[in-house]
């Protein structure tokens, strides 16, 4: 069996569906995998589409669609992969500019209101609405979809009945802790991109009161920083780190040294189709983490593998990361416990065979629907 699949970028989204997987499915198996970049080669596009399975993420593109259908015309089996709920974008995260199909205005605090998006001045509504129709053309064309949650499945399986989950993994002998020395501090860290805003500032008055309360507390934050969100927290005691390429990802969080994950989440429509990769990471370390109780959380939530908040409750975050932080016991332990559940669940060492199997039945005819459940 021959695999192609085309890289959007080199993000993680690009390296957790794409290159993760089918990486390792051609290093364990027979299969032939071949990637395809942006700046490739004619010949090496040429044979990426003479494979057997052709894997698209986030497919909408009108003369692509056309190319595909023809390819799957001579037999070709096509394959969408969708990691997020592409219909549902929060107005408060950037990427609702590329995928938002109506005006949004803003009430401030001040109760005035002001438009957030405006058609014509910094969002174009007419071309996002073309983009969507696009990407619900091809989630009705293509053979199977792929996604990381049942949740996910389920929203898409209103455009396509062959919907295989196919959940975000790590690689755990890359993901590994190193042997620093003790110290007293503790380093409370959270990663996340613009678009988690709104998630983070469930935060803005809990890590203030933690910070207070603890002043051997420092907050690492890598990715985007909210600086309006923490006035409340002496700048000497907040670390900040850029992103980096994926791959040298996991590097980087082990050398920041974590000692608790904070994983804030809002429970919106949009969230619960996400999938656990920031506890994941966490937990792969032995880093036990404090998390939002909500969707796609709740699903891995066991009780000793974390500290998980019901409601969001400020309250319960406050106490939440102050046990784990009074406790070293208890950390190391709910630590252990988080990663065997990665070790069991999410290592892509393991877990390829599924993306193999998904592939393999598509192209021999075989429904994959028992798949997804």
């Amino acid at each position: 069996m021959k695999v192609s699949a085309f890289l959007r970028d080199d993000g993680a989204c690009g390296f957790y569906r794409v290159a993760l997987p089918l990486n390792m499915v051609s290093h364990k198996t027979d299969t032939q995998t071949i990637l395809i970049k942006h700046g490739d080669s004619h010949d090496k596009i040429a044979q990426g589409l003479d494979a057997d399975v052709i894997v698209v993420p986030r497919l909408s593109e009108p003369l692509f669609i056309k190319t595909l259908k023809e390819l799957q015309s001579l037999g070709k089996k096509i394959v969408i992969d969708h990691d997020d709920n592409m219909f549902d974008i929060s107005p408060l995260s950037p990427h609702y500019e590329e995928h938002g199909v109506t005006n949004v205005n803003y009430s401030m605090a001040d109760g005035s209101v002001v438009p957030l998006w405006e058609d014509g001045r910094n969002i174009d509504l007419k071309v996002n609405k073309q983009k969507l129709d696009g990407v619900k053309e091809a989630l009705e064309m293509v053979d199977m979809v792929t996604v990381t949650t049942p949740i996910l499945a389920d929203f898409y399986r209103e455009y396509n009945d062959n919907v295989v989950v196919l959940p975000n993994c790590v690689n755990t002998e890359i993901w590994k802790s190193l042997p620093f020395k003790e110290t007293d501090e503790i380093r409370l860290f959270w990663a996340g991109g613009h678009s988690h805003y709104e998630d983070w500032c469930l935060l803005s008055d809990v890590m203030p009161k933690v910070m207070g309360k603890y002043p051997r507390t420092k907050l690492v934050i890598m990715g985007a920083k909210f600086d309006g969100t923490l006035k409340g927290i002496d700048k000497d005691r907040i670390e900040f780190h850029p992103w980096i390429h994926t791959e040298a990802y996991p590097y980087k969080v082990a050398i920041l040294n974590p000692t608790i994950g904070i994983v804030p989440l809002q429970n919106t429509k949009f969230n619960q189709c996400k999938s656990a990769i920031k506890w994941i990471e966490m937990a792969s370390l032995g880093v036990p983490c404090v998390t939002s109780l909500v969707s796609p959380y709740k699903e891995i939530a066991t009780e000793n593998n974390g500290v998980f908040i019901e409601g969001n409750d400020p309250a319960g975050w406050v106490e939440g990361i102050s046990i784990l932080i009074e406790d070293s016991i208890l950390r190391a332990s709910v630590g252990r416990s988080a990663q065997e559940t990665v070790k069991a669940h999410f290592d892509i060492n393991k877990e390829y065979t599924q993306w193999q199997k998904a592939y393999e039945e598509l192209v021999n005819g075989k429904s994959n629907c028992a798949l997804a459940q």
